[in-house]
C-alpha cells in the first residue's frame, strides 16, 4: 500500500509540474501574442526569430536574404561560346527578397485562429519548429532591361562578302551571318527558372540567323570586268539626287546563274519617305513634275551594261521618244508598280553589279567570270525611219574581227522629240569615259518644261568596249518585250 501511495504522489506531482509548465508556457505565449513577438521555435530562412519583435526579425531576414541572393543569379551563354557567358546578379536579373511577405507569414503563426487553435499552433511550433522559406519577387521591367542589353550585344546585321581589285590581284573577304535574339522567347525561358530560385539560373541563348545576300562562294569565280556603261546628269538637283539614290540601291547586287534581277524590286518604291524628290518625268508623252524623276536614267544605264555583258533582258520598255543620255533604242523606262526592267543571268557564273553616281557621272559595271564572254561586245542602233524607228543589234568581236551581228528588236518612238531638260550625253557605253563639267550635261529643268521643237539628235555610234575577250559560247537573248500600245506612266 505504501508503494502505491508513493506512486500516486509522484504522478500527482508530475502532473502538477506539467500543468504549471503548460500554464507558464500558455501565459508566456499569451504575453508574446500581446507584445507582437514571434512564436517560439520559428525560423525565417533557417534563421531563428522566436521571441523577436517584427523589427528585430526584419534584420535577420535582411542578413539571410543577402546571403541567399549573393553571387551570380543568371548565367546566359551563346551556342559555341560557353567560355564567354553573360552573368548577372540577382538585382540585375530583377530578383529581390519579399521581406514583407516573409515577416507577415511569420507573424501569423499563432494568430488568426481561435484562442485554443492559436495556443495549439504555438505549442507545435515550440516543440517541432517551423521555418518560413525565402520569398522573392521578380521585377519584370528590370529583367527586360537587362535582357535587352544582351540582345543589343549579340544582335548583328548580316555582312556581305566583298572583293577588291588591287595591283597585287583580287582580294576576297568572307561575309558574316546575321543573328537576332528573340527577346520575348528568352524572357519566357528565364522567368520560371528565376522564380524557382535554383540559382544560378542557366540558359542558352537561341538566335535566328540570316545569311548574307552575297556569300564568299558567289565571288570565287569573278575575276574581272565584263562591261560598263556611263551616262551624265546634273548633280545637286532633285533629279540628280534621285539618280544617286537609285544607283546606291543597285550597288553590290549579286545575280546568280539562272536568277533574275528586277529593277523595281531592287531599288524599291520611289516615294518621298525613301528620300526621292520631285523632278521632271514623262507622263503619257508629256513632261511633268513628279516624285522620282530621273530614275529611268539609272535603269537605262543598267540596261546598256547588261546588254554588253551578254546578259538577257526579260522585261524592257522603251520611252515615248528617244532619251538623250543613251543612244536611241538603248533606253529602258520604269515606273512604280507599272513598268519594270528585268534581266536574267544566262551566264555560267554569278555576276556582280557595281553602281555609282556622284558629281554628275553615273556608272554601272558588271563583274563576272571573263571567260564567260564570247568576245568584246558593243551595241549598234540603226535609225531606219521616222518618227524614228530604230533597229538594235548586238555586235561581238574576237580581236578586231566581227564574228556576230545579232538583231535584238525594233523600237518605234512617238513623234515628240526629247524635252529641253535633256541634252545628249557622250559615250554611253564607254567603259572609261572622260569626266565632263557639271555644266555640260542637262541644264536644270524649269518647273514646267515643254517639249523642244528641235528634232531628236542623231544617235552617237558607241565606241568599242574594252572588256576582256577570252573565247566562250555566247548566250543569245530573245527580243525584249514590245512597248505597250497604251503606256501607263513611264518616268524619265
Amino acid at each position: 500500500m505504501k508503494a502505491v501511495r508513493n506512486l500516486i504522489l509522484i504522478t500527482a506531482a508530475g502532473l502538477a509540474l506539467v500543468l504549471i509548465a503548460d500554464m507558464t508556457f500558455l501565459g508566456t505565449a499569451a504575453a508574446f501574442i500581446r507584445e507582437g513577438r514571434m512564436a517560439y521555435g520559428l525560423t525565417l530562412c533557417s534563421k531563428p526569430v522566436g521571441g523577436m519583435t517584427r523589427e528585430a526579425a526584419a534584420q535577420e531576414v535582411k542578413r539571410a536574404t543577402e546571403t541567399a541572393l549573393k553571387g551570380d543569379a543568371l548565367i546566359l551563354t551563346l551556342p559555341g561560346e560557353e567560355s564567354r557567358p553573360f552573368t548577372f546578379s540577382a538585382a540585375e536579373a530583377g530578383l529581390s527578397a519579399d521581406a514583407d511577405a516573409m515577416l507577415d507569414a511569420a507573424y501569423k503563426v499563432g494568430r488568426g485562429g481561435s484562442s485554443v487553435q492559436n495556443l495549439i499552433t504555438m505549442l507545435q511550433c515550440a516543440l517541432q519548429g517551423k521555418n518560413i522559406p525565402l520569398a522573392i519577387k521578380l521585377d519584370e521591367g528590370k529583367l527586360t532591361e537587362t535582357l535587352r542589353g544582351v540582345k543589343k550585344a549579340v544582335d548583328r546585321a548580316p555582312k556581305d562578302a566583298s572583293m577588291t581589285f588591287t595591283a597585287a590581284g583580287i582580294e576576297r573577304r568572307p561575309g558574316l551571318t546575321g543573328r537576332t535574339l528573340n527577346l520575348d522567347a528568352l524572357i519566357e525561358v528565364v522567368r520560371p527558372k528565376l522564380l524557382e530560385l535554383k540559382l544560378p539560373c542557366r540558359a542558352k541563348i537561341d538566335l535566328a540567323e540570316t545569311e548574307p545576300a552575297i556569300r564568299l562562294e558567289d565571288l570565287e569565280a569573278i575575276d574581272g570586268l565584263l562591261s560598263s556603261a556611263t551616262t551624265y546628269y546634273i548633280a545637286d538637283t532633285g533629279r540628280g539626287d534621285n539618280i544617286e539614290l537609285a544607283a546606291a540601291a543597285l550597288n553590290e547586287c549579286i545575280v546568280r546563274p539562272g536568277a533574275e534581277l528586277s529593277f523595281n524590286e531592287t531599288v524599291g518604291s520611289r516615294v518621298a519617305s525613301a528620300g526621292y524628290a520631285i523632278a521632271p518625268v514623262i507622263v503619257n508623252g508629256k513632261v511633268e513634275q513628279d516624285i522620282g524623276g530621273g530614275v529611268c536614267q539609272v535603269s537605262s544605264t543598267l540596261y546598256n551594261a547588261v546588254l554588253t555583258a551578254d546578259l538577257t533582258p526579260t522585261a524592257r520598255t522603251a520611252h515615248f521618244y528617244p532619251s538623250t543620255y543613251v543612244d536611241a533604242g538603248l533606253d529602258a523606262t520604269v515606273a512604280d508598280g507599272q513598268i519594270d526592267f528585268v534581266f536574267q543571268n544566262t551566264l555560267p557564273h554569278p555576276v556582280l553589279l557595281r553602281s555609282s553616281a556622284s558629281n554628275g557621272t553615273l556608272t554601272v559595271s558588271v563583274y563576272g567570270h571573263t571567260a564567260d564572254l564570247p568576245g568584246e561586245i558593243e551595241m549598234e542602233s540603226v535609225i531606219i525611219g521616222p518618227p524614228p524607228t530604230v533597229e538594235v543589234y548586238r555586235l561581238t568581236y574576237v580581236g578586231d574581227k566581227l564574228v556576230s551581228r545579232e538583231y535584238l528588236y525594233t523600237d518605234e518612238y512617238d513623234v515628240p522629240p526629247p524635252p529641253e531638260d535633256e541634252k545628249p550625253s557622250p559615250a554611253a557605253n564607254n567603259p572609261s569615259p572622260s569626266p565632263v563639267p557639271d555644266s555640260v550635261p542637262m541644264p536644270k529643268p524649269a518647273p514646267e518644261p515643254a517639249p523642244s521643237p528641235e528634232p531628236a539628235p542623231e544617235p552617237v555610234p558607241p565606241t568599242k568596249p574594252t572588256a576582256q575577250k577570252p573565247p566562250a559560247q555566247p548566250a543569245t537573248p530573245g527580243p525584249a518585250p514590245a512597248r505597250p500600245a497604251s503606256p501607263q506612266k513611264p518616268k524619265n
